[in-house]
């Protein structure tokens, strides 16, 4: 048990560190939406690295990484540019006598809406931030000359370099710190329980994926031709009644059965996959007289 607090105190540090480094390498940036992006992009990538189930600088785990990680950035890009566009188009518009007010409150509500329909986002609060930051820098601009492609051009270049550029880093940051931590522990651990943080389901494991819980063990048991239960549907066996097993497949060369129903009948040499309750484990391999060939407590 003593190992645990270890391995969340370690985790802390380096995510302390993530948020030091991504700040210190943005801090001369201009803009209020550099360090809030650079550090939480950070996060993101850290938290996510260290939640992977299994990891290595082997090319099938920087696969993996590249798979997790290129939806996220791409969603959060392209909140940041729709969030600052709009900073843009809304600021713009107060100038030609559109009132602040109206044009805020629209800018705000937009950006949000906008930011959550965009696929792999990470947050709403990204692109509202960046149109928000967007937004205030044109409305304080004292006047639009004739030259007014010129005078957007200046903080509106501005403030979109600096916000891309703090995206790049921290994300780089993100990745290095959090490739180096979870080499270092003996699992995945998901420090963030936000759903920002989720990964596919095909890099979780079952017990995640299905909320499972500690006293459940999913098994993959074969049937002997010993057993009683040979030969009989599994409404007939009740295994679901008398043990709480629930048979999620039957394995039966070269088919499988998916989500078997009461009326299949098991046979000799079927290989059931199945969920049991911790403390029935033995009775079932008993009844089935079978050899367990697979497990995940």
């Amino acid at each position: 048990m003593a190992r645990k607090p270890a391995v969340v105190f370690f985790i802390m540090v380096m995510r302390s560190i993530v948020v030091g480094v991504a700040y210190y390498l943005v801090r001369e940036i201009p803009g209020l939406t550099s360090s809030f992006v650079s550090i939480f992009v950070g996060f993101l990538a850290f938290d996510m690295i260290v939640a992977m189930p299994k990891f290595s600088f082997r090319f099938r785990h920087l696969r993996d990484l590249s798979l997790l990680l290129l939806p996220r950035i791409s969603g959060t890009a392209l909140s940041l540019g729709g969030g600052l566009a709009l900073g843009v188009l809304f600021g713009s518009l107060t100038k030609v006598g559109v009132p602040v007010l109206v044009a805020a409150v629209f800018v705000i509500g937009l950006s949000y809406s906008l930011s959550a329909r965009i696929k792999g986002n990470i947050s709403s609060y990204v692109g509202m931030i960046a149109a928000v930051d967007m937004f205030d820098r044109i409305v304080r601009l004292e006047y639009f000359t004739e030259y007014w492609v010129q005078d957007l051009a200046g903080p509106a270049g501005t403030l979109i370099y600096s916000t891309f550029l703090a995206l790049l880093i921290g994300w780089l940051v993100g990745i290095v710190i959090g490739s180096l931590t979870r080499l270092f522990l003996p699992r995945g651990y998901r420090s963030v329980k936000s759903s920002a943080y989720e990964q596919p389901l095909w890099m979780r494991s079952f017990r995640d994926v299905m909320h499972l819980d500690d006293d459940r063990v999913l098994l993959q048991i074969e049937l002997s031709e010993d057993s009683a239960l040979a030969y009989h549907s599994l409404a007939e066996v009740g295994l679901g009644r008398d043990l709480g097993v629930q048979v999620l497949s039957i394995i039966r060369s070269p088919d499988e059965i998916t989500s078997p129903k009461g009326a299949d009948v098991l046979l000799p040499l079927d290989q059931l996959v199945v969920v049991v309750p911790g403390h029935q484990v033995q009775n079932l391999i008993s009844l089935m007289k079978g050899r367990v060939l697979d497990g995940q407590v």
